[in-house]
């Protein structure tokens, strides 16, 4: 193309994001003006049907666009219906028929509307063009758009699907459908994110090294507690942060879990499989009653790895704080491609609740009895690490529980401090209550008193939901 863009991750909202915009719109009048129909994708999408037989049934169609919208009009696999699916399109997914007038001259106002204003969004500046005039239905869902000039139609968002209507909502599931393609939009951490949620649902091609590290893996079973989940909805008709209370408390829980799991991943040189999480509260960019307007679905839910935790974060090489910690995703023990060697090569790890015989100490290598070594409860890392010699060889080490004092700590402080300073930056941020500002971090260490957080801030106390900064 010789466009002069990088080949790097262009980063939302950035110059070169726009500017790839920019190109986009000018190969579609391009390519429409040589007569060539155009089925065009973001590369954040995984295509699982043909979709060129669905887009055949509706011949009339100049202009089909995806959408923002979070709720299906229709239950089947129909164009959405307008003006009831009236949210922002979204142009990440499009097709234009190149042989209707009103098409191409779509494309050439597009194009010259983002030329006029090197600040204009791309997918801002169609919104506005097609809505211009009055919209007069047609067949098949069609209407007519842009000062009546072409048949537009929205695809449905059941199958071609957003980030939010089938990593969070599961709206072809519940219909029971078959989407066309995934857009991982409405999602968090940046490409980190939008990958590991594809990893999450089996849709990303990874190398036969992903699934069989040296060093191997380490799993964990997640324990909530029914009354955790049955208190994490929001407060009736409040969204201040004291009605965040009982989402904070699951996702503590459940972090304070993960963070021994990657205490002991570091220790044991091990990829961490972390679980399905749960939240009870959907995340979004502006202030919500639980879940996004418009979006259907019950509360608590199993939500994406990014709704809590800071992938970008996760993946930035640290090397003064120690090797790079590896995780993979919760569907990782499901997917077909992990070789049965592998996923049969495993040793159990039992946390003792009172002390006997039989659970080692850590003065020396515990012994393996079906498959399973019994540890003490608190034991540091160089007592675990002596205790587990004999797994060494086992491709899976999993631990039946991670709660409370399961990891005891580091004996050196200097580890301990490099592991805090490493891992407090990993969680994320919850969005938003009607406060000023409405966001909410997550704490790693939460837990601890004292200790200060990621932004520098002291904690004396007990932690409570406290917005900004």
């Amino acid at each position: 193309m010789q466009s002069g863009l990088s080949e790097n991750d262009f980063g939302w909202g950035s110059p070169t994001f726009h500017k790839m915009g920019r190109e986009k719109i000018n190969l579609i009048g391009l390519f429409t003006d040589m007569g060539v129909d155009l089925l065009l994708s973001d590369v954040d999408t995984v295509w699982l049907r043909n979709p060129v037989p669905y887009i055949l049934q509706f011949p009339e169609a100049d202009v089909l666009t995806s959408s923002d919208h979070l709720s299906p009009t229709v239950r089947d696999e129909s164009l959405e219906r307008w003006p009831n699916a009236g949210s922002a399109a979204n142009i990440g997914i499009m097709f234009f028929r190149a042989s209707t007038a009103g098409a191409r001259q779509l494309a050439k106002d597009w194009s010259k509307a983002l030329e006029k204003d090197p600040h204009y969004w791309d997918q801002n500046a169609f919104n506005d063009l097609f809505r211009r005039g009055p919209h007069t239905p047609g067949k098949s869902n069609l209407f007519r758009a842009f000062d009546g000039k072409i048949n537009l139609g929205i695809f449905p968002v059941s199958i071609f699907a957003s980030g939010h209507t089938f990593f969070v909502q599961r709206v072809a599931d519940g219909l029971g459908l078959q989407p066309f393609v995934v857009h991982a939009t409405f999602q968090f951490s940046g490409t980190p994110g939008k990958r590991h949620r594809f990893r999450e649902n089996l849709m990303w091609l990874d190398p036969p090294e992903y699934f069989d590290r040296p060093g191997g893996f380490l799993t964990f079973d997640m324990h909530i507690p029914p009354d955790l989940l049955s208190g994490a909805k929001p407060s009736p008709s409040s969204m201040s942060p004291k009605g965040t209370v009982g989402h904070f408390r699951l996702a503590h829980h459940q972090i304070q879990q993960i963070r021994n799991a990657f205490a002991l991943g570091l220790l044991l040189d091990r990829a961490v499989v972390i679980p399905q999480l749960w939240c009870g509260l959907d995340r979004w960019w502006a202030p919500h009653a639980g879940t996004i307007p418009g979006s259907d679905f019950r509360l608590p839910f199993p939500c994406p790895l990014d709704h809590v935790l800071d992938l970008e974060q996760m993946v930035r090489p640290v090397p003064h704080l120690g090797r790079p910690l590896e995780w993979r995703e919760h569907s990782f023990l499901q997917n077909p491609r992990l070789p049965a060697e592998v996923n049969n090569s495993r040793v159990s790890i039992e946390i003792c609740e009172n002390e006997d015989a039989s659970c080692s100490g850590g003065t020396s290598p515990a012994a393996i009895h079906s498959g399973t070594i019994r540890l003490r409860s608190g034991l540091r890392d160089k007592e675990i690490s002596t205790a587990l010699e004999p797994v060494k060889g086992a491709r899976i080490v999993h631990f039946k529980d991670l709660t409370g004092n399961a990891f005891g700590g580091f004996a050196n402080h200097v580890d301990g401090d490099k592991f805090e300073e490493r891992t407090k930056v990993y969680t994320s941020l919850w969005c938003c209550s009607r406060a000023h500002p409405g966001h909410i971090w997550y704490d790693m260490w939460f837990d601890k008193v004292p200790h200060k957080d990621r932004h520098n801030r002291q904690w004396e106390s007990q932690w409570m939901p406290k917005t900004g900064p």
